[in-house]
């Protein structure tokens, strides 16, 4: 009797080994390290052009077919303090896809996470660039360290998996040595677990280490594994990799042996059963046997990789259909490196636990997170029913992710998954200066020296995206809630989903959507839409003057019978008692400083926008103080103001205008003059 075959003994022993491939391969890793707090150059400085020249020297050496290279930048000048770099490619790569990756490190991963560093290492899957001012050419470093793990555990026999893989990295280390005249210290190896398992391994170190410097570094990240289906260990001088599918080009190593086929089975007859059966060649069933079976399971493996692959492909068409609206294919590609996967966002926050929700705003919530790596982040999950649609969360990640500077909130990433948009931003620890402006028992906190930093800090972020940036940017939505503390209670300018993007030598733009904050908002945005610098100088304005005195200006309408702060403060100026605004609980040493920033703010809300000053006068003003102020003429004051407030999107919409207090718009001598 001929010997049953079994679908599923077949499935199993066959194709099983596929689909776990599929289902397992993991996305690519990208990790990085600044180094300290202390190694920071300013922009424009030699050590910046110093930088830029290495990038392109290693840029242009990145099709050297060994995907090492090391480099120098002084810019020839012997009291120029020099900068060395290297980079590292994995070594089954080709030229071409070394060079992309060291492109895009040199270009993007670098100056986004790492901005203004005099020292820094990025790691990638594909490659590793390191820089610094101190020479580490031949020196191991096995930290600073970052480990990725696999999130599966080993299934089976834990044991025999442990020791077949240790074995396997063993193998790797033995194997590392150059061969065939490449400088390359580089080896991968194989071994099959079961027939249906096999565990993939790597390991590289940087060329320039000694034989045994390279044994230490490579066993350092073998014994930081642990038992899971796959771990990534990257440090300075050496990386090394396992996972139950192969992650590298397997033309690097011999394909893993097939497992040996059944001996024949003796017939009873003393014959081999196999060759005939019945009224057909026995063999033949086989063949089609195999041949159907073929079709329908890979059929079924692509059904898996599809169902695996859903929630990926989500975010690359969900990005795609916010990325890609308009001529901006280019903006896009260098985003992906910012994409993160939502499972590791919802674990980084506890599912989003009301433990970890920092804040709600008009578009949504934000919570605390915490990173597979350590780093502690903020996570802005929008509403689903949001008035930031896609436009809005668009412009927030192309405009943020090109924006650098100490006083703007850094953007780590984003991500998008059906009707989720959620937007990773570094963790401020201190919240946002509302929390404090506007406590009767955090105030105090705030001394004159720390408001004051504040007032200049934000002056000079928003001085960067009027003009000092690569682009012209208008934040339009500048409030205390969307000015973020670090520990040090320096601010950062935060929340630039409403943000618009000028040409250079444009100067008004205009909309009939108005969005923003009612009380941050000048007169020509709030009533006939026009907007342009001068509307966030207005808005910085009234940002002053609630940090003065320590109160909300209030732009309600259900609270038009009360004094506004743009009024109190102005009344104070007109009688000659500007210091009867100031916060109760500041010590008041500085009056001159203290005056002046008053002095200062009313300029900024003054009726019309023309007469305004700009930021860089704003900033003058704050480092000069033998500079003389113009007398602030009126404020805009626009005491009721009709607005259908849409609760479904949280925007503005300018309904009609009832009136306009009637004022005395003459200007006022200064009554403190310098």
């Amino acid at each position: 009797m001929a010997q049953k075959i079994s679908w599923s003994s077949l499935f199993f022993s066959i194709y099983m080994p596929i689909i776990i491939v599929i289902l397992c391969k993991s996305t690519s890793a990208q990790n990085y390290d600044c180094g300290s707090n202390t190694t920071i150059f300013v922009n424009n400085s030699q050590y910046e052009a110093n930088l830029n020249t290495l990038f392109r020297y290693l840029l242009s050496n990145a099709t050297d077919p060994n995907g090492y290279h090391q480099a120098v930048s002084s810019n020839g000048n012997p009291n120029s303090e020099a900068i060395y770099g290297h980079f590292l490619c994995r070594g089954d790569l080709n030229a071409s896809a070394c060079q992309t990756c060291v492109d895009n490190v040199t270009a993007t991963d670098l100056p986004m996470n790492c901005p203004n560093r005099k020292e820094a290492i990025v790691w990638r899957d594909e490659c590793m660039i390191r820089y610094s001012n101190q020479s580490f050419f031949g020196k191991m470093d096995t930290s600073p360290m970052r480990m990725l793990l696999n999130t599966l555990n080993v299934t089976g026999n834990s044991t025999r998996f442990e020791e077949l893989r240790d074995n396997m990295m063993n193998n790797v280390i033995a194997n590392r040595a150059p061969t065939g005249g490449s400088l390359k210290k580089f080896a991968t190896d194989f071994v099959n677990v079961t027939m249906s398992q096999t565990i993939y391994g790597l390991g590289q170190c940087t060329p320039d280490l000694a034989p045994s410097d390279c044994n230490t570094c490579l066993l350092n990240g073998i014994q930081q594994f642990k038992m899971t289906q796959g771990a990534h260990n990257f440090q300075p001088s050496c990386v090394v990799q396992y996972e139950i599918y192969s992650f590298f080009d397997l033309s690097s190593v011999a394909p893993p042996p097939q497992p040996l086929p059944l001996p024949p089975r003796q017939s009873p007859t003393g014959g081999f059963s196999g060759l005939s059966s019945g009224n057909g060649s026995y063999t033949g069933k086989i063949a089609i046997l195999v041949t159907v079976s073929t079709i329908l399971l890979i059929v079924l493996a692509i059904g898996f990789y599809l169902l695996f692959r859903r929630r990926k492909s989500w975010i690359k068409f969900g990005a795609a259909s916010v990325f890609h609206r308009r001529d901006d294919s280019d903006e896009s590609t260098s985003l992906v490196s910012l994409q993160f996967d939502f499972r590791t966002i919802k674990v980084a926050t506890n599912n989003f636990s009301d433990d970890n929700k920092l804040g709600r705003g008009g578009f949504g919530t934000v919570y605390k997170g915490r990173l597979a790596n350590g780093q502690e982040v903020a996570v802005k999950r929008l509403a689903k029913d949001s008035g930031q649609g896609d436009e809005e969360f668009k412009t927030e990640v192309l405009l943020v992710a090109k924006l650098q500077h100490k006083n703007l909130v850094r953007l780590l990433g984003f991500c998008i998954e059906r009707k989720e948009r959620l937007l990773i931003y570094e963790l401020l620890p201190n919240t946002s200066l509302d929390h404090f402006l506007f406590d009767v028992r955090k105030r105090s906190y705030l001394d004159w020296r720390s408001r004051y930093n504040i007032i200049v800090s934000i002056a000079r972020g928003i001085l960067y995206l009027h003009e000092e940036s690569r682009l012209r940017i208008i934040h339009r939505d500048l409030k205390a809630s969307n000015i973020l503390l670090d520990a040090e209670m320096n601010p950062k300018i935060a929340d630039f989903g409403t943000a618009r993007l000028f040409e250079v030598d444009q100067t008004q733009g205009d909309t009939i959507r108005i969005v923003g904050t009612y009380a941050y908002m000048p007169p020509e945005y709030a009533l006939h839409g026009l907007f342009s610098v001068k509307s966030d100088v207005y808005s910085f304005g009234v940002l002053v003057l609630e940090i003065i005195t320590g109160r909300k200006n209030r732009g309600s309408p259900n609270e038009q019978y009360a004094e506004d702060l743009i009024n109190f403060v102005w009344r104070n100026w007109r009688e000659g008692t500007p210091l009867k605004v100031v916060d109760p609980t500041l010590s008041i040493r500085s009056k001159t400083d203290i005056i002046r920033c008053i002095h200062m703010g009313l300029l900024c809300v003054q009726e019309n926008a023309e007469d305004r000053p700009t930021m860089s006068f704003i900033v003058l003003m704050l480092s000069s103080h033998s500079l003389t102020l113009p007398a602030p003429s009126c404020p805009a004051f626009v005491t009721s103001i009709a607005i259908r407030v849409d609760t479904k999107s949280h925007h503005h919409t300018k309904e009609r205008t009832i009136g306009r207090s009637s004022v005395n718009k003459d200007s006022i001598t200064d009554p403190y003059p310098r």
